[in-house]
């Protein structure tokens, strides 16, 4: 693994991290300043610019606790862009979401610019000649 792809996964421990700490500065840490933001919370409509996105959080990471992980998280490089798909859950569960995090460069370090957690669908049985319906 590259050392930028560990500085990048480092970026979104970083995310996680807050978002268990229940942290409202550290997550604006998490997040670019530089470059335009966006986040799509499951179930939330877009939200779009940094105003919006840290708002979000900031009610998010007020209401009642929950632990969400982060687990088997892959790295994508693309430049001064990268990306993280990740799955997301309850300690005590098996995933729930699937989330995509999107980071840039902003002077030397990866921030935010990106969330977007959806829900996983149940699995259904595949058989030998493919999934069924």
């Amino acid at each position: 693994m590259t050392s930028d792809e560990l500085s990048v996964l480092r970026a979104n421990d970083a995310f996680y991290d807050a978002f268990a700490a229940r942290d409202a500065g550290l997550m604006e840490e998490a997040w670019a300043r530089e470059r335009p933001v966006t986040c799509i919370h499951p179930g939330w409509p877009l939200l779009d610019g940094r105003a919006a996105v840290m708002e979000s959080w900031r009610a998010i990471l007020g209401a009642e606790a929950i632990h969400i992980e982060c687990s088997a998280a892959r790295v994508y490089l693309a430049g001064d862009t990268a990306y993280v798909v990740c799955s997301e859950g309850l300690p005590s569960e098996p995933p729930r979401l699937v989330a995509t995090n999107i980071f840039g460069r902003e002077a030397g370090s990866w921030k935010l610019v990106h969330h977007h957690a959806g829900h996983v669908p149940p699995r259904r049985p595949v058989s030998p000649s493919g999934p069924t319906n």
